[in-house]
This record gives structure tokens, C-alpha cells and sequence, in this order.
């Protein structure tokens, strides 16, 4: 789409409407994301189901733009992702931090019911040293962590305002024609986008007219978000998974 510069929002819908064609399906969606022991469901996400390609509309929008849409600069991009890993590794540290901090406060508690002159407690308070040396390291290293990130994001904090000012004002004048176009696009293929919600297992079903669909759905990452815009291949499972491998990860700003 972007080889074409389009110069009127009705070449917008035609294009969009070449796109489409026939075939609709009853389908299940499933909307995971990786976590540390496998994939995880997300409940009440919001899934959308198009009868059309609607980034191609933002796509043949950002063409006949008068000037290219804002990025984000390479350096920004990544400090923000020397952020992200400091917070990783914050969260890991607090954690451990915290396990220790609850072990330490059980064995206080175990030691002031022992006899001091016992064997048992001389071997318990010296397991209490230790541990104690090791949270209270634990706590600096995860304040050391934070002063890092939240130094880092003080140092881009204007720097974002003025990208953001910026992508904003873009974004307004560049997309003002979209839901327009959509309106235009939905009463050309006589259809409607239908809005449903995952359940705890993280899918949602839903039964559709004739006609070619497109999934979206988007979940927030620390660093943005990822989304999705897949079109559904009524030839395939008729359960659609949509995990972090075909999800766009977007960094938002």
C-alpha cells in the first residue's frame, strides 16, 4: 500500500474494498502471552473483528501524508530498553529481596521461642546472621536498580514530552478522515466490527457473516503493547491463537 499515494479518502476505500473477498467462518480466538513457566491467557481482553484490513487504511493514510509519521529516535528506543531491563531486574531482586525478608522475620519469630543456651539456637541465630547479610545486600542492590532506571527515564523525560507533542499532532491531522472511511467501508460491504471480551481462559467465540475478517486485539507490555491484525483463514484450526510470535511488539511512548 505504501507505493501508492492515495489523494482522496474514496481511493482509501477502494483500495481497502480490493482487499476483500469471501468466506466467513465461526471462530475461536485465544489470546496469550509469554510468562516465566509457559504461556498465560489473557482475560478481559478486548478482541475486534473487521470485515476489512483496517491497517491497510492506516497504511494508505500514512502514504498520503504530507510529511513522514514521527519514529521514535534509535538512541531513545534504546535507553528505553536499558530501562525496561533494569526494571526486569529490579522486580527479580525485589522479589528475591522479599523471600528473604519473610524467611528472616519466620526465624526471628523461631528464635524467641528457643532456649539460648541450646545447640539448636546457637545453629539457628548463625543461619540469622547470614541471612540477614543477605537481605540487607539484596536491599541495596535493589535500590541501586531503581536509582538507575528512574534516572534513565528522568534523563528522556523531555525528550518524550516533545516526541509525544509531536507524534500527536501528526497522528491528529494524518488520521482525522479514518472512522469516516470506515463508516464508508462497512456500508460498501454491508457488515459491522463486532466487539467481544476473553474470558478466564483466554478465548472468545464468535459466529460471522460471509466475508473476509481481520482479528485485532492489543495487550500492554511494559514497553507498549503487543497487537495483532491477522486475517482469519477459514481453512485453517478454527481456533485462531494469537501469542507473542505473531504479535506486532509495539514500543508506545
Amino acid at each position: 500500500m505504501r507505493a501508492q499515494r492515495l489523494s482522496s479518502p474514496a481511493l482509501v476505500i477502494g483500495a481497502t474494498l480490493f482487499l476483500a473477498a469471501c468466506g466467513g467462518s465461526t471462530v475461536t480466538v485465544e489470546v496469550t502471552t509469554d510468562g516465566p513457566q509457559g504461556a498465560v491467557p489473557q482475560e478481559n481482553t478486548e478482541v475486534r473483528f473487521f470485515p476489512f484490513d483496517r491497517d491497510s487504511v492506516f497504511d494508505a493514510l500514512d502514504a498520503r501524508a504530507s510529511s513522514p509519521k514521527p519514529q521514535v529516535p534509535a538512541d531513545m528506543s534504546a535507553t528505553f530498553e536499558q530501562i525496561n531491563t533494569l526494571q526486569r531486574e529490579y522486580n527479580a531482586k525485589n522479589n528475591e529481596w522479599a523471600e528473604g525478608r519473610d524467611r528472616l522475620q519466620a526465624l526471628s519469630e523461631e528464635l524467641q521461642g528457643l532456649d539460648r543456651r541450646s545447640r539448636d539456637y546457637m545453629q539457628k541465630y548463625e543461619t540469622f546472621g547470614e541471612l540477614e547479610s543477605q537481605v540487607n545486600r539484596l536491599d541495596r542492590e535493589k535500590k541501586a536498580l531503581f536509582e538507575q532506571f528512574t534516572g534513565l527515564q528522568e534523563t528522556v523525560a523531555v525528550r518524550v514530552d516533545s516526541f509525544r507533542i509531536a507524534r500527536d499532532s501528526w497522528e491528529e491531522a494524518t488520521y482525522a478522515d479514518y472512522f469516516d472511511i470506515e463508516q464508508e467501508i462497512l456500508r460498501a460491504v454491508k457488515a459491522e466490527v463486532f466487539y467481544d471480551t476473553t474470558g478466564v481462559a483466554g478465548t472468545v467465540t464468535r459466529a460471522l457473516p460471509d466475508g473476509d475478517w481481520w482479528v485485532v486485539s492489543r495487550v500492554p507490555t511494559p514497553r507498549g503493547e503487543l497487537y495483532w491484525n491477522l486475517k482469519i483463514d477459514p481453512g485453517a484450526t478454527d481456533t485462531l491463537r494469537l501469542t507473542n510470535g505473531n504479535a506486532e511488539d509495539r514500543l508506545r511512548l
